[in-house]
């Protein structure tokens, strides 16, 4: 089940703006945030079974990883700031707003 956009904001914000809004939040916020086309994004977190399978790959991949010495791994909750000025995070199911 794929979930919805739950949160858009109207404001457009710029990267570093948006950076300083995320460390703004309260720690029990486990809500995901992206920035698309200068606006805030927000989808509700993944479940558990989601949150499982992707513990098990990174595991995976990162002892593959350390094993060769071939480079970094990333969870899928760190933001990536792409060339148009969206910052977002890796996404496991296909959708985008």
């Amino acid at each position: 089940m794929s979930a919805q956009t739950a949160f858009r904001s109207e404001e457009v914000f710029t990267p570093k703006q948006f950076r300083r809004w995320v460390e703004q939040r309260p720690r029990s916020d486990i809500n995901r945030y992206e920035l698309i086309h200068g606006r805030i994004v927000m989808t509700p977190p993944a479940g558990h079974a989601h949150a499982a399978v992707e513990a098990t790959i990174a595991r995976l991949l990162g002892q593959h990883v350390t094993d060769s010495g071939t480079g970094t791994v990333f969870g899928s909750s760190a933001g990536y700031d792409l060339p148009s000025g969206d910052t977002v995070e890796p996404d496991n199911e296909g959708r985008r707003s």
